[in-house]
């Protein structure tokens, strides 16, 4: 590798000063070694990255500790859309000696430049770290290093590092690379972000885990997604006990499947936090969830985010459902910060009329406050006969909503099936394959009666709108506060400050925390019976 003093990194840095290969060559031709370099890469939009970058960032010191052979490689930052030049060479094809535009930015990028170089037969070598956009930009914001985010970060480092030199330090070939359409990448990913959708219920034992299995079934009959396009997730439970969620999706080939996220309200979890024993506070319980998320929505199309009881089921430790919607949203990049767009809500009310109107509205109303946005609502369990037969509360409803509620939608009535209730949702007994095969045949009835009642494509259209409707908004109000702050004062800063949290951080009590273990044991001897 190069022997020349490293330069100091700086988002000033010329692009033809830091990149050129020729005058690489001519500065080390006595060393006849090859040249490397690491580039972040930024945009406009995520200048901060840059402006909070050390002589020598944190993530070059540790790649240089692993491998002391780097510690005189160059570095710099390069803004992608500060120049004419500096685009081209970025989005350009590596076929044609650009980097290839990375999928989001800010991203890091491997350069190495044979000790010999031609233009037509010694291209440069270009490796992008598989670690990028609103990640990155979060990560590198709050340079915590112990983080397992970082330590991610620095793996994939690792990685791309490997697949540029091999044992002896000498670059490896470079393989064929496809053409691609020159592109710009900006504060949105170059694949459209995954659908996520929120599933919430007035109550708890409503049945939102068998509507989520609906859904699931339901978007696969379609036709329009494969099993690898769509996943679930409930980052929140009281009950680690199986579901039949679990097994529909590993019976339908749906592998992104998790029933049991991240927070779990076990017997005596409650107390333990509010004395600050589980060694977690909100902030982190709820990034726990949200990175969970993240990591199951890559390459999928539609995300389903089953909620945990009512609304304000674990609001004590501030990690109520609102919380968790406002936390696993889509990322977007935006004002220079990463943001999240708030998972959309579809509420699972009950059947009546008077009574499920007031109950969807209540519990609606929750969100709402929280700036959270609910699509409408798919009532559950209704009866065939009756005064309340679900045609009688479906003329009603679907009435009430077009002329009180027309911004939301009653999609779907759904009438109580009695294998589906004698199956349950909960299979953790079903320990004959016999069995089990009745629990499915169940959920294969559900599904094809809530196709019948639902139309899901409706569903992922008004959760995608909705989505796209608050990024959106997002960016005209950032824009009009730009216009405003040109006419404050010098010195009054807009906007300044994080948006204050209405529930309570608590911190561990003074590094001090028990196992889970150890909480269930005392909360079982006090006489607990829950959370």
């Amino acid at each position: 590798m190069s022997d020349e003093a490293s330069p100091k990194m700086n988002r000033a840095v010329p692009i033809t000063d830091v990149t050129n290969p020729r005058r690489w060559n001519v500065q080390n031709s006595a060393a006849n070694r090859d040249k490397m370099m690491i580039l972040l890469l930024y945009g406009s939009w995520n200048v901060r990255i840059a402006a909070t970058m050390s002589e020598e960032p944190k993530w070059v010191s540790m790649m240089k500790a692993v491998h002391p052979e780097l510690k005189n490689f160059a570095s710099a930052a390069v803004q992608v859309d500060g120049d004419e030049e500096t685009y081209e060479l970025c989005v350009n094809d590596q076929s044609v000696g650009g980097y290839g535009a990375p999928p989001e930015l800010p991203a890091i990028v491997f350069l190495g430049v044979p000790s010999v170089y031609d233009a037509e037969e010694n291209k440069m070598r270009i490796e992008h770290v598989q670690y990028y956009g609103a990640k990155l930009e979060s990560l590198l914001s709050k340079g915590d290093e112990l983080s397992i985010a970082w330590k991610t970060l620095l793996n994939h480092m690792e990685e791309a590092y490997a697949r540029l030199v091999n044992s002896d330090g000498k670059l490896r070939p470079s393989p064929p690379q496809p053409k691609v359409t020159k592109r710009i990448p900006n504060n949105s990913t170059s694949a459209e972000p995954a659908t996520r959708i929120f599933i919430a219920g007035d109550r708890s034992q409503v049945g939102k885990s068998s509507i989520c299995m609906g859904l699931l079934g339901a978007l696969l009959k379609t036709g329009k997604y494969k099993p690898s396009d769509l996943a679930y997730i409930k980052p929140a439970t009281q009950c680690e006990q199986t579901q039949l969620v679990e097994a529909f999706c590993k019976h339908k080939g749906i592998d992104a499947c998790v029933p049991i996220g991240p927070i779990v309200y076990y017997k005596g979890f409650t107390r333990s936090f509010l004395k600050g024993e589980t060694g977690e506070n909100s902030e982190q319980l709820l990034q726990n969830a949200s990175e969970a998320v993240d990591s199951l929505a890559k390459g999928k199309k539609v995300v389903i985010i089953d909620g945990v009881g009512y609304p304000a089921v674990g609001s004590i430790t501030g990690t109520d459902n609102a919380s968790v919607a406002l936390a696993c949203g889509v990322p977007f990049t935006m004002a220079q910060s990463t943001q999240r767009a708030p998972v959309p809500v579809l509420l699972i009310g009950k059947s009546g009329v008077g009574d499920a109107v007031d109950s969807f509205n209540i519990n609606a109303t929750y969100f709402i406050h929280r700036n959270i946005p609910v699509v409408g609502s798919i009532f559950n369990k209704l009866s065939l006969n009756g005064f309340y037969s679900l045609q009688n509360c479906k003329e009603a409803i679907e009435m009430y909503f077009h002329k009180f509620q027309p911004d939301k939608k009653a999609f779907g009535f759904i009438p109580e099936i009695q294998s589906l209730s004698n199956a349950r949702e909960n299979i953790a007994n079903i320990a004959q394959e016999e069995q089990m095969q009745q629990a499915l045949d169940a959920a294969d009835l559900f599904v094809e009666e809530f196709r019948k009642h639902v139309n899901v494509d409706d569903i992922v259209l008004s959760a995608k709108e909705v989505t796209a409707k608050y990024i959106r908004d997002q960016s005209d109000a950032a824009t009009s506060a730009q216009l405003t702050s040109l006419k404050r004062p010098a010195g009054e800063v807009a906007g300044a400050g994080e948006v204050p949290t209405k529930y309570p951080r608590l911190a561990s009590n003074n590094g001090f925390s028990l196992s889970r273990e150890q909480i269930e044991a005392m909360a079982s001897a006090a006489g607990a019976a829950g959370g």
